[in-house]
């Protein structure tokens, strides 16, 4: 009974995220296509911040913070900087996304793009871009999934097993509701993601330890320098601190998903609002670097085999077993949610951008219905895909997952100086873009990151990002034609 007691309660809270993510297409079995994709353009304050808030707590952030402070220490301190840089760069692009999408009935990042450059083939160019990025962002959420209902069960059910029957249930409650589905269940999980990290964050260096400064204190005297920011290695200095957290903080909203829930906001006041009070939401992830570095002491002398198994460890070995299969719920609504808007993201980059008007040039005869019935399959689709390489052929996404935030900030001169600037050009686009994406394989892929500039080291997407800026800047200078249509 023991080993079934937590895989109820887990599995209470799955069941239960995917019937009230289903409500809304129960409810509306005639969903428009516009209120399928992007909600009807009519969320408010509070419902646009819990699905912006949604992409802060993943299976990141529940099992990366965590394992990144029990494994690496105080180079995890990273995350908490990026994201208030971040949160000011949304500040001022994410109204005029907003305004941008309203104006012009846009739904994919991929739309934005194909109208500031009147181009649609780059469109095409950013959304097989954006898939080939998104689709490891959604391998990982499944294996962070199976991982967590596999401890928190003790072994009783298997991780693909696990797999199988959650994402089943997201495939299904998004290709019902689309993204009212996902807002509505993010506010639930956010609910109990912030609970639960601040809950066992403060808890656990108390009862292990005693107080925060005496953890710290033991970890310094046991392992000299491992608190260190931004590492303990030469070259991870200073400047690739810097440099990877400008990176992060350019790449937050450069991922498709971004765009489409920026315009499900009712008008540009509100991600406006939300860029002020999302940094409170950022604060919360010091929480499982707490209980990282719990874990640090707790398991010295007998190493986790794996280090993002961290927070769950430490829970199993000092709680009861329902207290895991809570802590287990909460973990896999933070997979489960975010795994949602990627798979919406993804269907409708595919469905709407690379499919109709890629291969299908008469898309005017196309009816808004029929491309939301092609998007939702691919719902389908997408998810049956990503569960055969999650399982099969997890190696062969590895690589492009490691380049994924280094990709996706590529997008960054080509959104941001087309919104921004009235002499960007299509040309300068492409050529940077271009630019930017190859130096992102051909550095991380051959292992220079962080690569050398002299007697300092800078992250190897930063530079890439500073030469697509610079490519993009001078060709868009000595282009004499086709200027951006702003707004």
């Amino acid at each position: 009974m023991d080993n079934f007691g937590p895989l109820i309660i887990l599995f209470a809270f799955i069941i239960g995220i995917s019937i009230l993510g289903a409500i809304p297409g129960l409810k509306d079995r005639k969903m428009s296509a516009e209120n399928w994709a992007v909600g009807g353009r009519n969320f408010g304050r509070w419902l646009n911040w819990f699905i912006m808030c949604g992409e802060v707590y993943t299976a990141f952030a529940f099992l990366g913070a965590s394992g990144w402070a029990y494994a690496r220490g105080g180079p995890t301190f990273y995350i908490l900087a990026y994201g208030g840089l971040a949160y000011l760069v949304g500040y001022h692009v994410l109204p005029r996304v907003c305004a941008l999408g309203h104006r012009h009935k846009l739904v994919t990042q991929a739309d934005m793009v194909e109208y500031l450059y009147d181009s649609r083939p780059l469109g095409i160019f950013l959304s097989c871009i954006g898939v080939a990025f998104l689709l490891p962002y959604l391998q990982l959420q499944l294996t962070a999934l199976g991982l967590i209902v596999e401890v928190a069960s003790l072994g009783a059910i298997g991780r693909v097993t696990a797999m199988l029957i959650a994402f089943v249930m997201v495939a299904l409650f998004v290709f019902l509701s689309g993204l009212k589905g996902v807002a509505s269940t993010a506010v639930f999980k956010d609910v109990c993601m912030i609970a639960a990290m601040i809950g066992f964050g403060i808890y656990l260096p108390y009862h292990y330890y005693g107080g925060f400064t005496e953890m710290f204190t033991t970890i310094e005297a046991a392992k000299p320098g491992f608190l260190t920011f931004p590492g303990g290695t030469q070259n991870l200095d200073v400047t690739w601190g810097m440099s990877t957290i400008l990176l992060t903080a350019f790449g937050f909203y450069m991922w498709p998903h971004f765009s489409t829930n920026t315009f499900s906001a009712k008008d540009p006041d509100v991600p406006r609002h939300n860029a002020i009070f999302l940094p409170f939401a950022q604060l919360a992830l010091i929480f499982p670097m707490l209980v990282g570095f719990t874990a640090v002491i707790y398991y010295a002398s007998n190493p986790l085999p794996q280090a993002d198994m961290a927070f769950l460890f430490l829970v199993r070995d000092t709680f009861p077993t329902w207290v895991l299969g809570i802590l287990g719920g909460a973990g896999a609504l933070a997979c489960m949610i975010p795994a949602a808007d990627l798979l919406l993201s993804t269907s409708l980059l595919i469905s709407r951008n690379i499919y109709v008007k890629g291969f299908r040039h008469n898309d005017e005869n196309i009816s808004p219905e029929h491309m939301k019935n092609i998007a939702r399959y691919l719902i389908l689709v997408l998810t049956a895909v990503a569960l055969y390489l999650s399982i099969f052929h997890a190696n062969l996404l590895v690589n492009l997952l490691l380049t994924g935030y280094s990709g996706v900030t590529q997008f960054f001169p080509t959104i941001v100086l087309g919104l921004f600037w009235k002499k960007a050009s299509k040309l300068g686009a492409v050529c940077g873009l271009v630019v930017g994406e190859a130096l992102v394989f051909l550095l991380i892929l051959s292992k220079m990151d962080p690569f050398p500039l002299g007697a300092f080291h800078v992250n190897a997407g930063f530079f890439a990002l500073c030469m697509n800026a610079l490519v993009f800047v001078i060709v868009s200078l000595l282009s004499k034609s086709g200027k951006t249509k702003m707004i």
